[in-house]
């Protein structure tokens, strides 16, 4: 798994998270699944299997870092507890915003995996008709 409780330790505290989910592993699972399938959306032109099937230190670090926000912002949903709403919400948006850039092909992270049927095509191709000549 991409993303674990332990990871979302540096985000929220165990305890709050605990008690968000009321022990209920599930409902942590389910929003880190969320926060995953809504970056795979953003992610489309890369590898997303492979960048999500990447564990421990093999993981691209600012995908988990925004991965945590992500998921935190879809946990809290379900109550917050001594967790700050408001930095939450700043964090989530920042997040969206770097995914968004890299939709954008503004950002291209490095060493990012394409999808094998594209890994030999250039970012894009650009052609055009043959010249048209107008006669008056």
């Amino acid at each position: 798994m991409f993303l674990t409780k332990e990871d979302l330790f540096t985000h929220i505290y165990e305890g709050a998270i605990d008690a968000i989910s009321d022990n209920d592993v599930q409902l942590l699972n389910s929003a880190i699944a969320a926060a995953v399938s809504e970056a795979t959306g953003y992610l489309s032109r890369f590898d997303t299997n492979a960048l999500f099937a990447a564990e421990g230190g093999d993981r691209d670090a600012s995908l988990l870092l925004f991965m945590k926000d992500v998921a935190k912002w879809h946990f809290i949903n379900v109550a917050n507890p001594g967790v700050e709403y408001e930095a939450a919400k700043e964090r989530y948006q920042l997040a969206i915003k770097w995914l968004e850039k890299i939709q954008a092909g503004k950002i291209s992270p490095a060493g990012w995996p394409l999808p094998e049927s594209e890994q030999d095509l250039p970012p894009f191709i650009i052609t055009s008709r043959p010249k048209r000549g107008n006669y008056f």
